[in-house]
């Protein structure tokens, strides 16, 4: 079973395959890129975001200095305002199983339907809002891209997946790329 999709734009396929698969891959030192049609099942709303350098080129979170100054200490210099960033961790569940996935800015953005700055707003002024926001994408399908590493840390490993892009399901597509893998299998 294979995906059409390449990593990162490229022309190299990206194998469709499941979480039970991943996790029985001996993922090790080198990533693993897969694609999966999986659900939201579970969106966690703490930590979702953070106040980040308004720099273009610096990601760093920000630490308040005063009511209206931001430092970052990567930069080294004290800002007037700051940029939203999104770091959404996310359950995904498919027919074999679950895993949490990091979904970063533009994926998360493309997930959620809003920007970053649109839902810090939210989360800001509108708790309610903010909440709808972020539970309406729970349960349902999408495709996503994903690269899954094993990480160490107190030499506990565990696999640390990533959603590199998120799509919605294309039904149609899906429902022919099923009727080939059934003809398949009739042989």
């Amino acid at each position: 079973m294979s995906s059409s999709q390449g990593v990162g734009g490229g022309s190299m396929e990206t194998p469709h395959k499941t979480f039970l698969e991943i996790k029985g891959a001996n993922v090790q030192d080198k990533a693993e890129y897969f694609c999966n049609q999986a659900a939201i099942v579970f969106v966690k709303k703490d930590n979702c975001m953070y106040q980040a350098c308004p720099s273009a080129d610096c990601n760093k979170k920000v630490i308040q200095e005063s009511g209206s100054e931001y430092r970052c200490e990567k930069c080294d210099k004290i800002y007037p305002n700051f940029k939203y960033r999104l770091m959404l961790t996310v359950k995904l569940s498919d027919f074999t199983g679950n895993e949490w996935v990091t979904c970063f800015q533009e994926t998360a953005e493309k997930l959620l339907g809003v920007t970053a700055d649109e839902l810090g707003q939210q989360k800001d002024t509108n708790e309610s809002e903010f909440d709808k926001t972020m539970n309406r994408v729970n349960f349902n399908s999408y495709n996503f891209k994903i690269r899954a590493r094993l990480e160490t840390y107190m030499d506990e490993s565990r696999l640390k997946c990533t959603a590199l892009s998120v799509d919605p399901v294309d039904c149609i597509s899906y429902s022919k790329k099923l009727i080939e893998e059934i003809k398949l299998l009739e042989g």
